[in-house]
């Protein structure tokens, strides 16, 4: 009895939106939005039917030039980008040096960018200096940000200091790839 009952209902909700799939052009939406109906006589007494689908009926697919206005509108995608540091300093590798530029002018180009900025150490030294050394490359970074025109309120600073290495190694081993600045954009 069940089935029967919902192999019914599929064939009467098939049955009831199947007039869209045979929508001719000329159809009559009188409804509750529209209390008079388009129904109208011409002057030979011949009846004129609305232009316009049910309401009920899908709307039509839009044309090529409008998805360019959309995938315009789209936002850019968020990109994420690691910096290194020279050893016990604040100061960029010379790769990073140009890779940072590259970023900042990723970030200038978006209308209303999100950063973050989230700095770290390797585990040389004591974790008070490295929760010092992190703070002071975040905001190495950041400073560089506010001084191309990246409005400072849109930049968020961390600072984790030895806690979150990239390359895990014993205490006290200097690693390059764990003096880093994280650089998120979106």
């Amino acid at each position: 009895m069940i089935r029967t009952a919902a192999t019914l209902g599929s064939a009467l909700l098939l049955l009831g939106l199947s007039g869209c799939t045979v929508y001719s052009g000329a159809v009559n939406t009188f409804g509750p939005d529209k209390p008079v109906s388009d129904v109208a006589a011409n002057t030979d007494g011949e009846l004129l039917l609305s232009k316009e689908p049910p309401p009920f009926c899908p709307a039509p697919v839009a044309a090529a030039d409008d998805f360019d206005k959309v995938d315009k509108a789209m936002p850019a995608a968020p990109i994420y980008k690691l910096v290194y540091f020279k050893f016990d300093s604040d100061e960029l590798t010379e790769q990073s040096r140009r890779d940072a530029e590259e970023i900042y002018q990723e970030v200038l180009k978006r209308e209303a960018p999100e950063v973050l900025v989230t700095g770290h150490t390797d585990t040389s030294g004591s974790a008070a200096l490295n929760d010092a050394l992190s703070k002071r490359r975040a905001e190495a970074v950041r400073e560089d940000l506010i001084e191309i025109g990246v409005d400072a309120d849109t930049i968020r600073t961390y600072y984790k200091g030895e806690s979150e290495p990239l390359i895990d190694t014993g205490d006290g081993v200097k690693e390059l790839r764990n003096r880093r600045v994280e650089i998120n954009v979106r």
